[in-house]
């Protein structure tokens, strides 16, 4: 699994075998069983999260039913930013809905390794970026998208979710009720 990483902060650098080294055993990557619940709603958010493999939703409760706000895969990032409005108090639950293997550091444990490899400030100035431009893309889209959009793009952007990904939580993402979605569906295909 390591290597997945290795591969991943590739990406945005070449990599000497020192610095692929200092990856390998520095990492923490921790195998998580399917409906684990990572974080909880009102609880002080203590890590970030690298999806290596597997499936992790991100959802509220709202009038006790849950909303689907997000689903993380391979290659994402889970950066559980909060605010202090809500005194850094989680607004959301993250829950893995697959076995998975995920990279966990706290902002300490990244500030650390930062310091000791100032190399990477860069790598890891370019993915935060990155993941926080995806994120307002995404969520750009959602904003101006009809619930068949929505899912149409989800069928065109990410479609390992479609199966991965039980359908009542995709009507739940894409805002709909599970009969709305078999509506939306029935429509698509007829096209």
């Amino acid at each position: 699994m390591i290597e997945k990483v290795i591969e991943y902060f590739s990406k945005f650098q070449l990599l000497s075998e020192e610095e692929k080294n200092v990856i390998r055993s520095g990492s923490d990557i921790q195998s998580i069983k399917k409906g684990t619940i990572l974080l909880k709603e009102g609880e002080i958010p203590r890590d970030n999260y690298f999806v290596v493999k597997g499936c992790i939703r991100q959802y509220y409760l709202k009038d006790g039913e849950e909303r689907i706000a997000n689903f993380f895969t391979e290659e994402q990032w889970i950066l559980p930013f909060t605010s202090v409005e809500n005194n850094g108090l989680s607004k959301y639950f993250l829950q893995c809905i697959e076995d998975s293997f995920l990279l966990i550091a706290n902002d300490d444990q990244g500030n650390d390794f930062l310091d000791e490899f100032p190399k990477f400030r860069k790598t890891s100035q370019s993915i935060l970026e990155k993941e926080i431009v995806r994120q307002q893309n995404e969520l750009a889209r959602f904003i101006n998208q009809t619930p068949e959009q929505r899912y149409i793009a989800l069928q065109e952007n990410r479609p390992d979710l479609i199966s991965r990904v039980p359908q009542y939580q995709i009507s739940s993402y894409i805002g709909v009720k599970p009969e709305s979605l078999s509506r939306i569906r029935k429509r698509i295909t007829k096209k």
